[in-house]
């Protein structure tokens, strides 16, 4: 007697075997062609409590399954890991590009001085302004300059840099065995605030200055402002000396208004300018 079917199923007339239905779609088929469906549950497959024909049977979806890391690796005593910050943030001064006025200040040393009122002695070197030579003139107004709302008596107006040093000044505190950065100034340029001189009462003196301890003082360049709003001073020196720091003195009356909004230093040492 051959074989018989019945639904999905075959019946044996010889041998004949329980039969029974998949729990998912119902179809009537062998008994013993149903297979346990698992599933992922934790890191291990787990019974489901269903018998399913083989068009329904589920292949066990990975992503459910719990993933085990493994332990963590024995730690190294005393470990010298680099230092990554300093590496992917360079201090230097050096190759400074004055069109790149998105990098930060701490990658061209620490701005200084005493005209800290309205944007702070790092607007003078933010690349906000620039010259013809490096760029288009943007104007920027007294009040988002490097300012001192009453001006110091002689050249005590300033703001200039500390090569040594980034924006928070932590390299300022270097062993004495490091030397320090130093650089040397060729040019500058000087920008007065769109709606001011520099001495908000007209013409006065300024000067370049370097040192060695930003204590000591030594002029490499002085002039005269002609004092009128937005002036631009372009100016080469001569002097070949390195110095760690450089400053911008403004000469004040002890009265009047005074400020800078930008300084651009071209650095001869380094082939390249700093704003």
């Amino acid at each position: 007697m051959s074989m018989r079917p019945h639904g999905r199923a075959t019946i044996d007339p010889r041998s004949p075997r329980a039969l029974g239905t998949c729990d998912r779609c119902g179809f009537l088929v062998n008994h013993w062609t149903l297979q346990v469906q698992k599933r992922y549950q934790g890191p291990r497959l787990r019974d489901l409590g269903t018998l399913v024909c083989d068009s329904c049977l589920d292949v066990p979806n990975e992503q459910e399954r719990t993933i085990m890391l493994p332990i963590d690796p024995v730690t190294t005593d005393n470990a010298r890991p680099e230092n990554y910050a300093l590496a992917d943030n360079p201090v230097s001064g050096l190759g400074y590009d004055p069109a790149a006025a998105f990098l930060p200040v701490s990658q061209h040393g620490m701005s200084i001085g005493n005209m800290t009122l309205g944007a702070g002695c790092d607007a003078a070197f933010d690349g906000g302004v620039v010259t013809s030579s490096l760029g288009t003139t943007v104007s920027r107004v007294f009040s988002n300059s490097a300012n001192l709302a009453n001006s110091v008596s002689s050249f005590q107006n300033w703001v200039g840099k500390n090569w040594a040093a980034d924006a928070t000044g932590t390299l300022a505190t270097m062993p004495s065995t490091v030397p320090a950065q130093t650089h040397v100034v060729s040019s500058f340029t000087l920008i007065a605030p769109s709606d001011l001189p520099f001495l908000a009462t007209g013409a006065t003196g300024y000067r370049l200055e370097g040192s060695a301890n930003g204590v000591t003082w030594t002029t490499i360049y002085s002039g005269t402002t002609a004092g009128t709003a937005g002036e631009i001073i372009t100016a080469t020196t001569t002097s070949q000396a390195p110095y760690q720091y450089h400053r911008v003195s403004i000469e004040g009356d002890g009265i009047s208004r005074v400020g800078i909004a930008q300084v651009a230093l071209s650095i001869s040492d380094a082939g390249a300018n700093e704003i």
